[in-house]
């Protein structure tokens, strides 16, 4: 059997390692010039590595991939995991900052890495057999399906046939209808695909020459304990001394951040809004800063899915030729996390070779 697997992001990083193991004849192309999709590092910043993307084991979500088994259950002596419980809580809220560290109490049972990042550990499961199949900067414009196979058109021309094909690109990509698929989508499913989404995100990331910030400074909406806009001390349960805050926002609170304009004008005006928040010593300390703006990717242009749509309608495979996996597509509806989006990938090479 030959399969193409369209992303190399989590979810077409598994499904390659597994087919692999399977013994399938395997080629991955990926539009962009990197593997991990929105699993994404940054090793050079400071002493640690910096999670650009996905960065939190979120161990609330129950999904247990084969690949991913040892490290969830805590027994993978490759990876030193600690659990995340920050001690002190400020909110920031109409000029004001309030002290809200009665949360500390509170624990979603959640870890971070000691000193790795999930773009390493995904890095791990490419073998040099498995680097060797995947082509970067080949971006898939057509995939033409019927009873007797597939073929999946480049933007540079190229055509290649295959038994199966599974598409693991984000659902903006789909969504945006880059990729023509002949026979098209079901339009019921295509709605499905439609209703769902994915929200705009960034990260920043500043070293400061001392810290002057708490644990988790909150910036969300009054009465709300929300948690997809907030600084954070990245630098907590690191073997370091350095000390580097970030800033995660997702959904509506990253648009203002976005709607700054480029990279550096959303630094200034985070570095703009430190100041307000700790009295002008952000810019006084800052040393260093890094942005990653998710929305702004080519490939990717958003953070991830927010459950508005159903993950079975929308990864049901075309003619059983063509099937879909990713952070949005796992049918069981444990989608969203690294581990999730991996387990989409298994349900997908289960359903192919079955």
């Amino acid at each position: 059997m030959k399969v193409v697997v369209v992303g190399a992001g989590v979810a077409g990083i598994t499904a390659a390692h597994v087919l692999g193991e399977h013994g399938v004849d395997v080629d991955v192309l990926e539009a962009s010039s990197v593997i991990g999709g929105r699993v994404k590092g940054l090793d050079d910043f400071v002493d640690f590595p910096i999670d650009l993307g996905a960065e939190w084991i979120h161990t609330g979500i129950k999904s247990r991939p084969a690949v991913f088994e040892r490290l969830l259950a805590g027994d993978d002596p490759r990876y030193e995991t600690f659990s995340y419980r920050p001690k002190t809580y400020y909110r920031f809220s109409n000029g004001r900052l309030r002290n809200w560290s009665l949360l500390r109490h509170l624990s979603l049972g959640d870890f971070k890495f000691v000193d790795r990042n999930w773009a390493g550990v995904v890095g791990d499961l490419v073998t040099d057999e498995l680097r060797s199949r995947i082509r970067l900067g080949c971006e898939v414009t057509r995939i033409a399906h019927g009873p007797m196979g597939v073929e999946v058109e480049t933007r540079d021309g190229e055509r290649i046939d295959a038994d199966r094909v599974l598409v693991t690109v984000p659902l903006t990509i789909l969504q945006a209808g880059d990729i023509e698929f002949d026979p098209p989508i079901p339009s019921a499913q295509q709605d499905e695909i439609n209703r769902e989404v994915m929200a705009n995100g960034l990260k920043v990331f500043i070293e400061f020459g001392e810290r002057f910030y708490p644990d988790v400074t909150m910036l969300c909406r009054p009465l709300s304990l929300r948690a997809d806009c907030a600084y954070y001390d990245v630098s907590l349960g690191k073997r370091s001394d350095r000390h580097v805050l970030g800033l995660f926002a997702h959904g509506d609170p990253a648009e203002r951040y976005i709607d700054q304009g480029d990279d550096e004008a959303i630094f200034r005006y985070v570095i703009d809004e430190l100041d307000e928040i700790f009295d002008g010593v952000a810019s006084t300390h800052h040393l260093q800063h890094v942005v990653q703006n998710w929305t702004a990717e080519p490939f990717i242009r958003g953070s991830y899915s927010t459950r508005r749509a159903s993950a079975k309608k929308m990864s049901a495979s075309l003619g059983d030729r063509v099937f879909f996996a990713g952070e949005a597509m796992n049918s069981t509806g444990r989608t969203i996390a690294v581990h999730g989006t991996s387990e989409s990938a298994y349900l997908a090479v289960e359903a192919m070779l079955s």
